[in-house]
C-alpha cells in the first residue's frame, strides 16, 4: 500500500515528463516525414531522407562522425582497462593508487566546453605547448608543431572526448573492482595467481559487462555531442550534430524537416551500433567465462 501511495504522489510528474518526451519524439518523426503545419505541409513524404541519402555532404559528415566516435570509443575502452589495471596493482600503495584516482577525478568536474577551450590553448600551433617547445629548441618555429586542433582527421575532437570518457568508464568499474578484489583475493592466493593473471582471469571478465555498458553509453552520447566537435572541428567535414546546428542557425523553416530527418537517422545509427556492440561484448563475455 505504501508503494502505491508513493507512485500516486509522483504520478503527475511522470505524466507531465512523459507527455513532453513522447510528444518530442512524435514531433521529430512526423516532421521528418513532411508534416509541418507551420508551413502548411500535411502530406507524407520521404523527400527529406532521399535528399540526405543522395547528399555527398551528409554522407561525408556521417562517415566522419562514425569514424570519430568509433576511434574515441575503442581508444577510451583500452585506456580505461589500462588505468583499471594500474589502480589494481597499486591498490596498496599509499600514494600511487590515490594519484591515479585523482587524475581520473579531475576531468569529471570539468565540462566538455571548458575542456575543448583548454585544448585549444594547449595544443593549437600558437598554444602553450607549441610556444614552450620553440623556447626549448625542440622545434625551430611554430609551423613545425603538428596540427592537432581544427584538423581534417578529427584528432583534436577525439582528444577532447577521450580525456572525459576514460574517467567515466573507469569510475563505472572501480566500485565493482574493489568488491571483486575483496571477495576473490583468497582464491587468487590459493591458485598462486600473479597480479596480472588475477586481473586477467578474475577481475576483467567480471567488469566486462560494466565496461560494455559504459561503451554503449559513450557511443550513444557522442552521436549527439556538439560542443567539442564544434570548437575543435573544421567546417568540412563536420559531425552530424554540427551540421544540424548549422541548418537550424540558417533560420529557414523549410529546412526543419531535413534537420529532423538527420535526428532520426542519428538515433537509429546509435541504436544499431549499440546493439551490435552489445552482441559482440556478450560473445566475448561467454568466451572469457569458458576460458576461466
Amino acid at each position: 500500500m505504501e508503494k502505491i501511495r508513493k507512485i500516486i504522489k509522483i504520478l503527475p510528474f511522470l505524466i507531465y515528463m512523459y507527455l513532453f518526451f513522447l510528444y518530442g519524439i512524435y514531433y521529430v518523426v512526423m516532421t521528418s516525414f513532411g508534416y509541418n503545419r507551420i508551413i502548411g505541409k500535411n502530406g507524407f513524404t520521404l523527400e527529406y531522407y532521399r535528399e540526405l541519402i543522395l547528399s555527398r555532404e551528409f554522407l561525408e559528415n556521417l562517415r566522419y562522425t562514425v569514424k570519430i566516435n568509433f576511434f574515441t570509443g575503442v581508444i577510451s575502452l583500452l585506456l580505461a582497462v589500462v588505468f583499471l589495471y594500474l589502480i589494481h596493482i597499486n591498490r596498496n600503495s599509499k600514494y600511487l593508487g590515490k594519484f591515479f584516482k585523482k587524475i581520473l577525478e579531475f576531468p569529471v568536474g570539468v565540462s566538455y566546453l571548458t575542456g575543448a577551450y583548454a585544448l585549444v590553448l594547449l595544443l593549437s600551433r600558437g598554444g602553450v605547448i607549441g610556444s614552450y617547445l620553440v623556447k626549448l629548441g625542440v622545434i625551430e618555429s611554430i609551423k613545425e608543431f603538428p596540427i592537432l586542433i581544427n584538423d581534417n582527421y578529427g584528432v583534436g575532437i577525439i582528444l577532447g572526448y577521450i580525456w572525459k570518457v576514460v574517467p567515466f568508464m573507469v569510475m563505472m568499474c572501480i566500485p565493482m573492482m574493489v568488491d571483486i578484489e575483496r571477495k576473490w583475493r583468497d582464491l587468487g592466493t590459493l591458485y598462486n595467481l600473479t597480479e596480472y593473471n588475477f586481473f586477467k582471469k578474475i577481475i576483467f571478465p567480471m567488469i566486462l559487462p560494466t565496461l560494455s555498458l559504459s561503451f554503449f553509453l559513450v557511443l550513444a552520447y557522442l552521436f549527439s555531442a556538439f560542443e567539442t566537435s564544434y570548437i575543435l572541428g573544421v567546417t568540412y567535414p563536420r559531425t552530424l550534430s554540427v551540421q544540424m546546428y548549422e541548418l537550424y542557425r540558417e533560420g529557414d523553416i523549410e529546412l526543419r524537416g531535413k534537420v529532423m530527418a538527420i535526428n532520426v537517422i542519428v538515433t537509429l545509427i546509435a541504436l544499431t551500433i549499440s546493439f551490435i556492440s552489445y552482441l559482440t561484448m556478450k560473445y566475448l563475455m561467454k568466451f572469457k567465462e569458458r576460458e576461466w
